[in-house]
């Protein structure tokens, strides 16, 4: 994490509170539209701009699926995702580190390099879609 403290900022929160309490992973656009039903007069730049604070601070996370979005993600915990290839939703999925940690060793074993953590994206149909397909 930054040591850089943030002066305080009603805005920067309404957005990390927006973004909070939205767990579909949403992409800038989506959060502003959201925090000008709070703030109206806010900028899709000043939305943009917090957000990449709030992420450099490590309190949010970037996301970038494929989709040519950037996506924004406040769940901190440790958790990988996975995105319907059907729906473009993205879905937090939370795996047992056990099922990981053997990946990072087989892959440590076959590099000279030194692996640290892995971001692994999964791709599939999510259940909303799949029910549709019955």
């Amino acid at each position: 994490m930054s040591d850089t403290k943030l002066r305080y900022s009603k805005q920067r929160e309404t957005i990390y509170e927006v973004l909070r309490e939205d767990p579909s992973h949403p992409n800038v656009d989506t959060i502003y539209m959201n925090v000008r039903q709070i703030i109206p007069d806010i900028s899709l730049g000043t939305v943009y701009r917090n957000l990449n604070l709030l992420a450099d601070q490590k309190r949010i996370l970037r996301l970038d699926v494929g989709d040519g979005a950037v996506h924004f993600d406040a769940r901190l915990e440790p958790h990988y995702h996975m995105v319907c290839d059907e729906c473009g939703s993205i879905q937090d999925l939370f795996l047992d580190e056990t099922l990981i940690s053997p990946l990072i060793d087989k892959v440590q074993q076959v590099c000279d390099d030194q692996i640290t953590s892995a971001e692994i994206l999964f791709h599939g149909t999510c259940r909303h879609c799949l029910k549709k397909k019955h």
